[in-house]
């Protein structure tokens, strides 16, 4: 087995009635859709709330702060959510309880290791003022707001992992902005300025950060090699209106992001119609920009947002275990599915490795087609590679008998 990559820990008083709920869409979140592709036990979410021993009102310990069990591997990364209300700030002060001693050991493991993060999560306004607090020493907290809304907490709580992580993505997580600022025929002529505008608001509310070229490109700097470099270490989100796919330079960014592996969402605003499309661009999630009212196409943004930060999130996983994958066998684990747009240049620099007998690629679920299979494997052949291509996702790849994973 891989040891396991990422554990989130989910903590409440379980008197703070809401404590559950949120933990129970928490799990679901990161169980669900986005995730389920990755290796088992790349992340996984626990609870901490019922009472653990004798004479205490604490849960049970966490491996950040006690050895698991019986030898077993503890998490590369640990992020603690402690959800805070009332009554887990009630139990903290009354020294009897054991909860002050348990976030205060967290909160020592996170001081003496990068790799054990704590991001409190308000249930209610809290000024601060009393022992939970000092305890948790300053850290910074969400807010209300996006405690109460289940998608921006798991947007942060998966930020915030991603930045743990690090490489291969730039720190802070920072949303590369792919756009076209010209208008075709049937747009008017300030609309795509307007959806560009909104985009950038809309982050500006988050925690993200943003690359813009018209404000993050300095005077006298070669714009070309900034472009390049920001759009290979950076969260893509592709503003596709009616003209961005025929544009040289989003095609340019859109193949950067994918030869260097980065997650990609295109949120589509296709008013009218493309005269062309791109196959460059294909193969990523789209989001429907939905062109109502206020609300409506704030949603649609969000949507994209909460996406492409689930994919970095996934991005950075998966990159975590690419050496542990080569060690067992696999030939190429690129985090995303092979396609020519990534796997010609990567035959470019490694086909004659591929050489006899049996070469094996696993991505993230879901798997390609037969069809797709197939293309992929003619593009092994024309470089002369006489391997038997196998391509298998961690699902495909167990129910075939793989092992270990």
């Amino acid at each position: 087995m891989l040891p396991p990559v990422l554990d989130i820990y989910v903590i409440w008083h379980p008197d703070d009635v809401d404590g559950d709920e949120i933990a129970r869409q928490v799990i679901e979140h990161f169980h669900g859709t986005p995730y389920v592709g990755l290796i088992g036990g790349s992340v996984e979410v626990y609870t901490r709330s019922a009472s653990w021993m004798h004479g205490s009102d604490a849960p049970r310990p966490i491996p950040a702060t006690e050895p698991q069990p019986h030898g077993l591997p503890s998490p590369l990364l640990t992020a603690v959510v402690p959800l805070v209300g009332v009554e887990l700030r009630r139990a903290v002060e009354d020294p009897s309880s054991g909860w002050g001693e348990y976030l205060t050991a967290i909160v020592a493991a996170a001081s003496q290791s990068d790799n054990v993060g704590i991001f409190p999560a308000l249930m209610e306004e809290w000024d601060r003022n009393d022992h939970l607090g000092e305890v948790l020493a300053g850290i910074q907290a969400l807010p209300p707001y996006i405690t109460n809304d289940n998608a921006v907490l798991c947007r942060d709580i998966s930020q915030q992992a991603t930045h743990m992580i690090g490489a291969p993505l730039s720190k802070p997580l920072t949303v590369f902005i792919s756009h076209t600022k010209w208008p075709s025929q049937g747009e008017e002529a300030d609309w795509v300025d307007d959806f560009i505008a909104r985009v950038r608001f809309r982050i500006s509310n988050t925690h993200l950060q943003e690359f813009f070229d018209e404000s993050d490109l300095q005077t006298g700097s070669a714009f070309a090699d900034e472009l390049d470099r920001n759009a290979a270490s950076n969260s893509l989100l592709a503003l596709r209106t009616d003209l961005y796919a025929g544009r040289d330079w989003c095609q340019r960014e859109f193949r950067k992001a994918k030869e260097a592996g980065m997650p990609i969402v295109t949120l589509s605003a296709i008013r009218r119609a493309e005269e062309r499309g791109s196959f460059l661009m294909d193969h990523v999630p789209v989001v429907g920009y939905q062109d109502g009212d206020e609300d409506v196409r704030d949603r649609s943004i969000d949507t994209a947002l909460n996406l492409l930060v689930d994919r970095a999130l996934r991005c950075s996983l998966w990159t975590l275990q690419q050496d542990e994958l080569l060690s067992l066998g696999i030939d190429w684990a690129p985090p995303e599915a092979p396609e020519p747009a990534t796997l010609i240049p990567w035959l470019i620099q490694n086909g004659s490795t591929a050489g006899d007998g049996q070469f094996t690629i696993m991505h993230p679920d879901p798997p390609l087609g037969p069809q797709e299979e197939e293309l992929i494997r003619m593009l092994f052949t024309l470089v002369g590679a006489n391997a038997t291509v196998e391509i298998v996702t961690p699902r495909t790849y167990a129910d075939r008998g793989g092992r270990r994973l």
